[in-house]
């Protein structure tokens, strides 16, 4: 018995080793995934620089001959395409060589690179750490590549975490930096002290340019942002350290948006579940924004936790990070986008979404006692603003349970476990669970409950630390399982989106980790697709998510 107990103890231990050593590694990483700047030696020899120019230019004064038949015009945006590329490639080089160098003052000859809504007084390379044709970055982790034929080049812009301030409104994952998805345009003024202006032009919030008279609709690569971003922030590597050591990823938790914050568009805040982060959504993302229309009138927002902690206790979390975003960018509450705002979760997700949307929350705490004291006399609203009157102390105890509800204007769970999930119940489970060390403000605030009352504990001390992992609220036999069971929610349209393994047997059917019967609600539309757990990942659940979102545009306009 005690060898076993040994062995377990070196597992716990070989854990922590691995978990430690796979974030020190990447850690290490100074620079994201990005393909390398080519040397450009070779081409420059056959074609000179200023002949490439040459070339650009008469294609640019061909763009606005009204005259050209559609056949020609395509030719002559192809040819101004290819050699708009080989020059930006060469630039990039250039470029990169002089900030290796530090050569702060170079620049190419006759040539300013321009991006609106940037002071122009402020050097792109102080915004930039790099500037990648789209082309060149290779599509791994996305089931697919979507591209818009155009005029131009789309490029990926990598923007440093110390330099996400100096851009437009962006709300970056925290010491992750982010990108801005660009089309660069070669522009030859007839009258000018330049000889070449190179506009950075950012490709979500424009979709055409005009040469002369003439409106080209731009260039766009959808996918290679997306590939760039979860490559920069490498939160995707973090899953497992997130759910055993959720302390050491506090600084990425909150909202992101790979975008600047648009008040045009309607906020769509993505949720992901446990052991898992919010590169999860990447191929979903990935699908939705490759329609116009849905790029034109939405705004995908990621919400990243740790999931080693209660779900109860990230919900406080994201409730505060949509409080505090709304804050910042709508101070005055006028934006009619936020009032149509759609919340998404997946799994674990989906119960913080679940419980963020209920009108009483307290009533979790229902025929609960805190040492000797019943929590159905503190069943009331007025402890939202007031302190419960037996607190020594303000805790987070009381905003966990005690809380208005978010204000969403529709709803979509993914595979969500309302009434847990059995896996939860498993003693590998189990066994993993007990690997996770809380943060040290969660350590804190499990001492403040157990002192809310003087000299009394509200349960065992080891019972108290399962209300703050993830595992044990989890269970269907869970506290918080049952404590969610007959919460109202806010009544508004709601969408389920169910995986069953392809087996098509429901309602016995099971996503592999969820079943049926869990993630059914007796409200809302629901979907049945051919999926396992990630049915974020399936094709079907995009289409069904676009079907959704169209739908509500339809609804908000009303």
């Amino acid at each position: 018995m005690v060898k076993i107990l040994q062995f377990l103890q070196m597992g716990r231990c070989a854990w922590a080793t691995l978990a430690t050593g796979v974030v020190v590694l990447f850690a290490g990483c100074a620079q994201p995934l990005l393909p390398p700047a080519r040397i450009p030696r070779m081409e420059r020899t056959k074609l000179p620089d200023e002949q490439l120019l040459t070339l650009l230019q008469q294609d640019w004064e061909l763009l606005k001959n009204r005259k050209l038949m559609d056949e020609e015009r395509a030719k002559v945006v192809a040819r101004y395409n290819q050699n708009a590329y080989l020059m930006m490639r060469r630039y990039r080089h250039d470029l990169q060589k002089a900030m290796d160098e530090n050569n702060r003052s170079y620049m190419p000859e006759g040539v300013v690179f321009r991006q609106d809504g940037i002071d122009p007084g402020v050097p792109l390379r102080d915004i930039y750490e790099d500037i990648v044709p789209a082309v060149d970055v290779k599509i791994d982790s996305l089931q697919e590549h979507y591209t818009e034929p155009g005029l131009g080049v789309p490029m990926v812009g990598v923007i440093p975490a110390d330099n996400v301030g100096k851009t437009d409104n962006r709300f970056s994952i925290a010491s992750r930096g982010t990108i801005q998805a660009l089309t660069v345009l070669m522009e030859f003024p007839e009258n000018g002290k330049h000889r070449v202006i190179v506009h950075l032009i950012p490709r979500n919030r424009v979709e055409a340019y005009k040469v002369g008279s003439i409106n080209y609709p731009l260039a766009a690569d959808i996918s290679a942002p997306i590939e760039v971003y979860w490559n920069l922030t490498r939160v995707k590597e973090d899953r497992m350290l997130g759910l055993l050591r959720p302390q050491e990823l506090r600084n990425t938790q909150g909202l992101s948006c790979i975008e600047a914050y648009n008040p045009k568009k309607i906020p769509v805040i993505l949720t992901h579940g446990l052991m898992s982060s919010a590169g999860t959504f990447d191929n979903l993302v990935n699908r939705l924004i490759c329609d116009p229309l849905i790029r034109k009138h939405y705004q995908f927002w990621y919400y990243n936790y740790p999931t080693g902690v209660a779900w109860t206790v990230t919900a406080r979390h994201y409730r505060e990070s949509l409080q505090k975003v709304r804050a910042q960018v709508d101070p005055h509450r006028t934006n009619k986008n936020w009032e149509k705002m759609i919340v998404v979760g997946h799994s674990m997700g989906g119960l913080i979404t679940h419980y963020s949307q209920c009108t009483e929350p307290w009533k979790m705490l229902r025929d609960r006692k805190i040492g000797k004291l019943n929590m159905n006399d503190y069943m009331n609203a007025r402890y939202i603003n007031e302190r419960l009157p037996f607190a020594k102390r303000h805790t987070n105890l009381q905003k966990d349970y005690y809380f208005r509800p978010v204000e969403a204007a529709r709803v979509i769970y993914l595979a969500t476990p309302h009434r847990g999930a059995p896996m939860a119940q498993y003693s590998i489970t189990g066994w993993l669970m007990g690997l996770i060390e809380l943060p040290q403000n969660v350590v804190q605030e499990v001492f403040n409950i157990a002192t809310l009352q003087q000299d009394m504990l509200i349960m065992k001390p080891s019972r108290l630390t399962d209300w703050f992992t993830s595992g044990d609220q989890l269970s269907p036999e869970g506290y918080s399982i049952k404590g969610l069971k007959g919460l109202t929610v806010r009544n508004v349209p709601t969408h389920s989106i169910i995986g069953d393994r392809g087996k098509n047997n429901t309602p016995k059917s099971s996503d592999g980790v969820v079943p049926y019967w869990s993630s059914h609600i007796p409200w809302g539309t629901e979907k049945i697709v051919p999926a396992d757990h990630s049915v974020q990942d399936a094709p079907e659940t995009a289409e069904e998510i676009k079907r959704i979102l169209k739908e509500h545009l339809k609804s908000a306009k009303r």
